[in-house]
């Protein structure tokens, strides 16, 4: 799965990078952490139902009740870039 990761402020992309990760659970939990870390930012908590959402709409939106930490972002947007 490839993903275009948005750290949105306001109503302006603050941040945004592409990246491939695994398409199951438990990989993009995973590959997560090693985004947010690149990012420099906390990692979000991501249930099963909010990966369904994305399996289905390719669109996540993480909001900052999301994340244990605090952030200084309005959300975080993972979107799916799909190919057609």
């Amino acid at each position: 799965m490839r993903l275009w990761i948005k750290i949105i402020k306001g109503e302006r992309v603050a941040h945004g990078i592409v990246r491939e990760v695994r398409g199951d659970y438990d990989g993009l939990t995973a590959d997560m952490r090693t985004v947010c870390e690149e990012l420099d930012i906390p990692t979000p908590m991501i249930l099963r139902s909010r990966f369904k959402q994305l399996e289905e709409f390719n669109i996540l939106k993480l909001m900052p009740n999301d994340f244990i930490e605090s952030v200084n972002f309005d959300w975080l947007c993972l979107e799916n870039c799909v190919e057609s």
